[in-house]
């Protein structure tokens, strides 16, 4: 048995921050968007021997280990397969990468989420979809968002997600320097400024933008006045060319700008794709590609 799926990327059109657990984990309200920017992820399934019996991962990305402690694909295949039962089976991942590491994109969390949703495929029924969620949580606090996409609200340390009307066909441009954010470091970094949280009124203000019922252009033009992300401060200082990003787009014509996540890669959405087929051929843009940035044309999904 085998199936192919695509992992789509995210951008996280607001992030802010909304205290933190007892555990130090901090609370996150967010809105999170997936992208036609994908990652593709071949799952197979033979029965095997006992002693045969495993989970395998090749990929052309190097750096991605077969260690589930390393590998959130590797973890979700392994955590779904111990719910099946006592039958013994040798699964196989294969990647394909496309999504950048340290971006603030979800690469790792969607691939996870993909190959859970891959194997539901393969075993249809076996593992209910309460189960499905739960092992999506215990990898990351984003993997439950990929298993439906689209355009979610995202809160608690990102498990708690309410579907909003979607903002698909909005075109987008991605940018990423070199460098990426540690986002462990980026988290403490805006612990250590002190700033405050989003208060209840900023938050019912942020919904009421997404529930409009405008189309997702004009809807987008009137919600993203109040929209920010509270660890893009943190960031640029940690990789103060990330700015340099985030001015080309917003003086290239974006009608919304601003890092995804935690960072490093920004994204700018545009009127339309002549718009951003233009900035690409503007001299700044032509610089930043010269000096070794990451850059896609994409799609709000």
């Amino acid at each position: 048995m085998n199936t192919t799926v695509k992992a789509p990327a995210k951008v996280n059109l607001f992030l802010r921050m909304d205290g933190k657990r007892e555990d130090g984990y901090h609370l996150l309200y967010s809105c999170m968007q997936t992208l036609s920017l994908y990652d593709v992820i071949e799952v197979s399934v033979e029965q095997k021997e006992r002693k045969e019996a495993g989970v395998s991962f090749f990929s052309d990305c190097g750096f991605l280990t077969s260690d589930p402690k390393k590998n959130t694909a590797v973890a979700a295949a392994v955590r779904f397969m111990e719910k099946i039962g006592p039958e013994k089976y040798a699964v196989s991942i294969g990647l394909q990468k496309n999504i950048p590491s340290q971006a603030g994109l979800g690469g790792g969390s969607s691939d996870a989420a993909s190959v859970l949703l891959a194997l539901d495929r393969l075993f249809p029924g076996r593992v209910s979809k309460e189960e499905l969620s739960s092992i999506a949580l215990s990898i990351g606090a984003d993997v439950p968002f990929f298993l439906c996409g689209g355009t979610a609200l995202c809160e608690g340390v990102g498990e708690i997600l309410t579907p909003m009307p979607d903002l698909s066909g909005l075109p987008m441009l991605l940018l990423k320097p070199q460098r990426g954010v540690s986002t462990p470091a980026c988290y403490k970094a805006f612990d250590a400024m002190g700033a405050e949280n989003v208060t209840s009124s900023e938050k019912s203000l942020l919904k009421e933008g997404l529930s409009g019922g405008l189309d997702p252009k004009d809807r987008l033009i009137k919600a993203c006045r109040s929209w920010t992300n509270d660890l893009q401060i943190p960031a640029i200082q940690s990789v103060p060319e990330i700015q340099d990003g985030l001015d080309l787009l917003s003086g290239g014509g974006a009608v919304f700008s601003a890092m995804s996540g935690s960072g490093s890669a920004v994204f700018g959405i545009f009127e339309s794709e002549e718009d951003i087929l233009r900035l690409m051929e503007d001299p700044k843009f032509k610089n930043l590609t010269r000096q070794g940035w990451w850059s896609r044309k994409a799609q709000t999904l």
